[in-house]
Parts: structure tokens; C-alpha cells; sequence
């Protein structure tokens, strides 16, 4: 009888525990600052450049421009454009420019009461509502 309890035991833990180590997560070594890896796992070449993600730069440039002042935070742009269109926005984007001289813009969108989506762009420097569509 002892024998046959000690045998289902040893079942219900291998049941148990061998469905835990398969969902187990495998242990990585963590890069290190000058690695990149790459989608495939391959690791720039000595004469190549890290690459940044366009998305980190965009962000650090959208940061720096609020923070010297030629563009207005995106909590004053909100409060323009609520005070104008009332609802719900429901997305806004910063337009940065891609030649010397543009300026930046803002890309709100707007859900309005009645439901219809309004598309506003606003002048990131002075919060001046350019366009609206929709």
C-alpha cells in the first residue's frame, strides 16, 4: 500500500512540476551598452554605428524644443483646442519639420459629442488653429 501511494505521489509531481520547467523562462545575458542587437541576433560590425530608433530621437527633439520655447507644451495646445472644439481628443501628434524655416505642428484629433471625429492642426509655436477637417 506504501508503495502504491509513493508511486501516484511521484506522478502528480512530475505531472505537476514538468509542465512548470517547460514555461520556465531561459536565462539571458543581457547586453551590454556597446552591443546592438539586431532582429536576427547579428551584432554590428567594428566600423559600423549604433543605431538609435527614430522614435527616441523624435521624443528627445520634441522634449528639446518645448524646453528652449519655440514650440508650447502639449498641455497649452490641449487647452486651445478644448476651449475651441469641445470632447473627448482621442490622439494628437507633433508634425516635426523636415526643412530649415517650417514650423512645427500639431495634429489633434478630436471625438465631438454628436460622435464625429474632427482632425485639427494647430501651430506649435503660438497654438493658432490652422485647419480643421472632418
Amino acid at each position: 500500500m506504501m508503495r502504491i501511494s509513493a508511486f501516484i505521489m511521484v506522478l502528480l509531481v512530475g505531472f505537476v512540476v514538468g509542465p512548470m520547467i517547460s514555461l520556465a523562462q531561459e536565462i539571458r545575458e543581457a547586453p551590454t551598452a556597446r552591443q546592438n542587437i539586431r532582429p536576427n541576433g547579428a551584432l554590428p560590425g567594428p566600423g559600423q554605428r549604433l543605431r538609435v530608433p527614430d522614435q527616441f530621437f523624435r521624443h528627445d527633439q520634441a522634449r528639446d524644443a518645448v524646453r528652449s520655447g519655440n514650440i508650447l507644451s502639449l498641455s497649452a495646445i490641449r487647452r486651445a483646442v478644448s476651449s475651441q472644439y469641445p470632447g473627448k481628443i482621442v490622439d494628437v501628434r507633433l508634425l516635426v519639420p523636415k526643412r530649415q524655416g517650417m514650423s512645427y505642428l500639431y495634429d489633434v484629433r478630436v471625438l465631438t459629442r454628436g460622435g464625429k471625429l474632427l482632425s485639427v492642426t494647430v501651430d506649435a509655436q503660438n497654438a493658432k488653429i490652422l485647419d480643421v477637417k472632418g
